[in-house]
């Protein structure tokens, strides 16, 4: 997969001379991280600023993006290459898309570039992509980069198979993945639909399954509702049922709470709810989300309050305050992220 990826490179930088149209753009984001644990208290700061460029044409695009982050707590700063591809179009309604690539299908539970991470997930392969009037279908071999995910280091190799479609009002992504990793084999599968109303609301539902490398099977079903009130008001409620082991992917989008993502690493059967609302003021967005864990035995009940507050500079450029506050009967964290992005 090494030497995929260098030819892949290779041919970007072959390919950029050939191309007109280029984008810039770059996100930071500054965490401040303050855990209270059993009445012992840390904090660590957190610096990350990624770099987009993109050269594109009718035929070929080529796109890379760069990290550097460090931690104010401690560490050494460290600078790379997050992602690296180079896109060819075969007939206008087919595409190959080689070098290191961030994915994202369906609600991102199983397959998620998990951009909150400072590393973030990305894939070294292959994908092939084919879209028609019957669906969108997407089939890849890559394998996975996934060190600074919840579970730890992650390599292996995944073969993605990925159809979606869009029917005006509904629409649905159905995935499957197989992984390798040293001969032993693991897989996984969601179905992710949603609904517009004729009332305005927006419904969406996710079913997924995941049998793991030594046989544990791990399960979610999800549903959620958003209504727009007006043009600047709307609320959404979610419920997400989890299986006696949870459902956990560290090749998701999901963090040890819900900070960021809106997703949480769930390893036992319990049942989260969930109640939030953005009010939009001209260039002013303001958000907040409470998420409540429990289950039936009652020996979890653990809540989460998540806020925001966005400004729109322009078209391109954005400004980002957050912050999330967790609560249990010893675990007391409060997270809070002052996030840039500036487009060219």
């Amino acid at each position: 997969m090494k030497k995929n990826l260098q030819l892949a490179l290779a041919l970007m930088l072959g390919l950029a001379t050939t191309v007109s149209a280029q984008d810039w753009s770059v996100n930071s984001n500054t965490r401040v991280n303050n855990h209270d644990v059993d009445g012992v208290t840390s904090m660590d700061t957190e610096q990350f600023t990624r770099m987009n460029v993109a050269f594109g044409g009718d035929a070929v695009s080529v796109n890379a993006s760069f990290n550097a982050d460090y931690n104010f707590g401690g560490g050494d700063a460290t600078f790379g290459v997050h992602t690296a591809t180079a896109t060819t179009n075969i007939m206008s309604f087919a595409s190959v898309t080689a070098g290191r690539m961030a994915l994202n299908f369906g609600s991102g539970r199983i397959i998620g570039s998990n951009d909150w991470n400072n590393d973030g997930n990305t894939w070294d392969g292959m994908m092939f992509g084919i879209n028609n009037d019957f669906a969108d279908i997407h089939v890849g071999y890559a394998s996975a980069n996934m060190e600074g995910a919840a579970e730890g280091n992650f390599d292996n190799t995944q073969m993605v198979f990925n159809v979606s479609k869009d029917m005006g009002d509904m629409g649905f992504n159905l995935l499957y993945v197989s992984t390798d990793a040293s001969g032993a084999e693991s897989t996984a599968m969601g179905l992710d639909g949603t609904y517009a109303m004729a009332n305005g609301a927006d419904v969406s539902f996710g079913y997924y399954t995941s049998e793991g490398f030594d046989g544990t099977e791990m399960g979610l079903m999800s549903v959620g509702v958003d209504y727009g009130i007006n043009d600047d008001l709307s609320i959404s409620a979610g419920y997400d049922m989890y299986d006696e082991n949870g459902f956990f992917l560290a090749s998701g989008n999901v963090r040890n709470d819900f900070a960021g993502t809106g997703m949480r690493a769930i390893t036992d059967e319990c049942d989260v709810m969930s109640f939030g609302g953005s009010y939009a003021m001209g260039d002013f967005t303001l958000g907040a989300t409470m998420y409540n864990v429990t289950n039936e035995a009652e020996t979890i009940d653990y809540s989460v309050t998540d806020m925001s507050l966005g400004y729109n500079f322009s078209e391109n450029s954005s400004l980002s305050v957050h912050m999330s506050n967790g609560q249990s009967d010893n675990d007391d964290n409060t997270r809070m992220w002052l996030g840039v992005n500036v487009g060219f």
